[in-house]
């Protein structure tokens, strides 16, 4: 069994954008053509940046509790 990991996420704008909504319909989707099973991960507008590029870790990306969740779960094997 295969699984995929679905990150959807847009630096700016508006939640509401339709940017956003064709991630959410696309993203899902392709992701299942390529795996059994597949994690969504819907950040929404979230900043681009990471600790790689500021020193203020505050509303990083990498930083957003999902996502060093998902990492997390990549890194022990949990999502393939």
């Amino acid at each position: 069994m295969s699984r995929a990991l679905a990150w959807i996420r847009k630096s700016k704008g508006d939640d509401d954008d339709v940017g956003l909504e064709e991630q959410r319909e696309v993203v899902p989707s392709l992701a299942a053509e390529l795996a059994d099973e597949v994690e969504r991960l819907d950040l929404g507008v979230h900043t681009s940046f990471s600790t790689m590029t500021r020193d203020d870790e505050a509303d990083l990306l990498d930083q957003n509790e999902r996502v060093t969740e998902r990492v997390d779960e990549l890194q022990s094997g949990l999502l393939c």
